[in-house]
């Protein structure tokens, strides 16, 4: 009998694949790559090692020899090929689809690759290992009695072709001539998606299947409708309890309203991608779930992905969502770098004592679920969504499925870099016409998610993209109860020496937002005899998330008290931070920060008084510092230059400003593409998809690091017994020693689990610093790190200044 896995039967793991696959994807690719993804498992030496686990009985690979046998059964006989075409209900079959189905099969356990690689060495590029089809072929040269071609006849009535394997002339086509040709697509894009689709579900079909946890694929329907039944109910409620008491608070419930009708006649028009574009202050995380809400009942049952730019949003949204939900998180995750799930510390505390079988299963599901976003409502950061919009990368693809019947809630979208504005906007418009889902794109701001006239390649990309539908007139930008503040620019560079001044000679609070970290604490250094302890705050990315947290709860409070406080920050507060301050110093940025800075001004329309922005130029040594953050993008402050062109601003007339800043973005920068330091990389995404290049678009990473440093974490004790650090180099050397002793996949498992928990734990007291020189005592607590994690010295960190290393070393 063959087998697939110790436990199961090679035909009753196809045949679990193929289900799962259809209830994630309708497209009959899938189904194909399905039922031939494990065929080459039939190759005896696979059998042999399943039975005694025996890694050293000759070539056991499966993935290259199902690719070969899929080849091999469609390119040689015309009547296989018309039985290929009505499986796929296509009337041509073409060179590309046949690469693209085996290439997914090939890379079932690995990623995709890019179909049309780089010839680095010379030596004739190739879509697959050409070491890995040379063993594959040194194998078959053996003439193993396989029986490949009598066993799928039982998936699908094909012709026999398993004498095509052993020819030579056959082995040369698959190994010389799998050559991919961009432009013979019709349509680029599509194939680019569906490939990367399809791929996608069947890892995520196989994986569930071979984990004996595919019922988890038919819970998340289940899940999905209890979660719509109560989400407008219990949305509803917690709306009808907000205070309509002061004028603001009935603007924000008109404009909620407004877009909620709006939205229903776009949906109505068909529409699935729209813009939600309000001022700061006119709450539109209610506002965004209100019209999640409304695509629910219009469209039926649909998980929510909420993606947003920045950790610390993740998590004020998490707490909004929960409030909503009166604290029932039943279907709520939120998944980023600090997440805590605590039920599954809780089974890891069980299995750790009693690893049964049972607790085994509810673990694995635990993790399957939220590596798959397998949850009714999602919040993430915008890294993990679109790095999985556009990864090759196994694990992340698990995602992709669930990304479809989806609600897409995108706020803050201008975090996203400049030239890539439109891109994105497009790209997952598409997406959503394929798949079934919506999307709703928020900002305070207003990106032009236009495609340039002159850009041909791209308009012809997107050939039927059109622009997200507008829920909301601009007029809500003019109204006098959002003309909080007025922004005052000095375009003439000062010295910290004359900020300090202008700081000094303020009667109130003031909150400055620096670009630099150095920046920030020598003005804090300049201001310290000035004020005392409790009325001036530092903050920045030297303190630890927790401080961070606060930090900024201590300033709202004094806020509140009517008691003057001064708090210098870098860029972190500028979005996603409820605050507000009756004045805003700004060192100059690009339209959209300052805007978003802008934002942190009277937030809660005061009518007393009109708030007030100082923004100016802040320069040391000669060199202006905004230029030290804009590296890459000068044009971004050339343009922000030319938009501010003269002095005083009512909040009001900065909606004309971004209009300008935008449209130069979309007029005169490159559109789709992007320069990438780290890992190193040019991206021509209008090119890369049309020639398929998966595995080059999935090095594109949402944060790029910096030209120059190192990166350094520290993890700082909350008091000096804190013993977290060293349990974590214990934890780390008991996974060392289980892989020395060879131990159960299980066991290697769950420990690489059990520090992950660990250091999400320890993550609200880890601070990144990058260097410009060798660290060392007396900065280290600990003279061994966990990879690049540190232990800090206890008296190397204090809440009023945060990390203290020497100017020389930070950059």
């Amino acid at each position: 009998m063959l087998k697939s896995h110790p436990d199961k039967t090679l035909k009753e793991h196809i045949r679990g694949v193929i289900a799962n696959a259809k209830k994630l994807t309708n497209s009959r690719f899938v189904e194909l790559v399905a039922i031939f993804h494990d065929l080459g498992k039939i190759n005896p030496n696979f059998q042999k090692k399943l039975k005694t686990r025996n890694t050293t009985g000759g070539y056991s690979n499966h993935a290259y020899l199902s690719a070969y046998a899929f080849f091999s059964a469609f390119s040689f006989s015309g009547k296989n090929v018309d039985i290929l075409k009505q499986f796929l209900n296509l009337d041509k079959v073409t060179r590309n689809d046949i690469i693209a189905l085996l290439v997914a099969i090939a890379k079932h356990h690995g990623n995709l690759p890019d179909f049309t690689p780089e010839d680095y060495d010379c030596t004739g590029a190739s879509i697959l290992s050409k070491d890995e089809v040379h063993a594959l072929f040194n194998f078959l040269a053996g003439k193993p009695e396989l029986g490949i071609s009598e066993f799928v006849k039982g998936f699908i009535p094909i012709g026999n072709f398993e004498q095509w394997m052993f020819d030579p002339r056959v082995q040369q086509i698959f190994l010389e001539r799998l050559i991919y040709d961009g432009e013979k697509n019709l349509s680029p894009l599509d194939f680019f998606i569906d490939v990367q689709f399809a791929f996608a579900s069947l890892i995520l079909a196989d994986k569930a299947d071979a984990g004996n946890i595919s019922y988890v694929i038919n819970d998340q329907r289940s899940d999905l409708s209890s979660f719509a039944e109560i989400f407008e109910q219990k949305l509803c409620s917690y709306l009808g309890k907000l205070r309509q008491d002061t004028e603001l608070n009935r603007l924000r419930t008109e404009i909620r309203t407004r877009a909620i009708e709006n939205i229903r006649n776009g949906l109505s028009d068909n529409k699935r991608v729209f813009e939600l574009t309000a001022p700061t202050g006119s709450g539109k995380t209610l506002m965004m779930l209100s019209l999640a809400s409304e695509i629910i009942s219009s469209k039926g049952a649909k998980r929510i992905i909420y993606g947003l730019p920045f950790l610390s949003i993740t998590e004020q949204v998490e707490a909004e969502v929960l409030r909503i939900f009166e604290g029932d998180d039943r279907f709520i995750q939120r998944i980023d770098s600090k997440t805590e799930n605590h039920r599954f510390e809780k089974i890891q505390e069980e299995l750790d004592s009693n690893p049964t079988d049972e607790k085994i299963l509810e673990a694995n599901v635990l993790e399957f679920k939220e590596n798959t976003f397998a949850y009714p409502f999602i919040i993430t950061t915008f890294v993990r969504f679109f790095e999985t919009l556009l990864s090759n990368k196994n694990a992340e693809l698990l995602k992709l499925p669930n990304f479809s019947d989806c609600i897409f809630l995108l706020d803050e979208i201008q975090a996203l870099p400049p030239r890539l504005y439109g891109f994105f906007v497009a790209y997952l418009s598409k997406f959503c016409d394929k798949f079934n889902s919506y999307a709703i794109i928020s900002t305070a701001t207003q990106p032009n998610f236009e495609i340039p006239n002159d850009e041909e390649e791209a308009i012809e990309l997107f050939r039927d993209y059109e622009k997200p539908y507008s829920l909301l007139p601009l007029d809500y930008f003019h109204n006098s109860l959002f003309n909080r503040y007025e922004v005052h620019f000095t375009r003439e560079p000062i010295t910290l020496e004359t900020l300090k001044s202008w700081i000094v000679s303020e009667n109130g609070s003031a909150l400055v937002i620096l670009n630099t970290i150095d920046d920030t604490k020598e003005l804090y250094k300049l201001l310290k005899n000035e004020y005392n302890s409790n009325e001036l705050f530092l903050l920045n990315t030297h303190f630890t998330p927790r401080d961070r947290k606060i930090k900024i709860y201590l300033a709202k409070r004094r806020l509140r008290q009517n008691k003057r406080i001064i708090l210098i920050s870098t860029q972190l507060i500028e979005a996603g931070v409820d605050i507000d301050f009756p004045v805003v110093y700004r060192d100059f940025a690009s339209v959209a920060s300052i805007v978003q800075s802008a934002g942190r001004c009277n937030r809660n329309g005061d009518q007393r008084f009109c708030g007030r922005v100082k923004l100016f130029v802040l320069q040391k040594n000669g060199k202006k510092r905004c230029e030290l953050i804009y590296q890459k993008d000068k044009d971004l402050l050339h343009f922000t230059g030319q938009s501010f062109d003269k002095e005083i601003y009512q909040e009001i007339e900065l909606i004309s400003i971004q209009d300008d800043f935008f449209n130069r973005i979309q007029k005169e920068l490159n559109f789709a593409k992007h320069s990438q330091v780290s890992p190193k990389n040019e991206f021509d995404f209008i090119k890369d998809i049309r020639q398929c290049m998966y595995n080059k678009i999935g090095q594109f990473r949402l944060i790029d690091t910096q030209l120059f440093g190192r990166e350094v974490q520290f993890y700082v004790q909350k008091k000096v017994n804190d013993l977290a650090f060293e349990k974590l180099l214990k934890k780390h050397d008991e996974l060392v020693q289980l892989y020395t002793n060879g131990s159960d996949y299980n066991s290697i498992r769950w420990k690489k689990k059990d520090i992950e928990m660990h250091l999400k734990k320890m993550s609200d007291q880890i601070v990144q610093v990058r260097l410009n020189k060798d660290i060392g005592s007396p900065l280290l607590g600990s003279d061994r790190p966990y990879f690049n994690l540190w232990k800090l010295d206890f008296n190397s960190y204090r809440f009023e200044e945060g990390i203290k290393i020497s100017e020389s070393s930070i950059l």
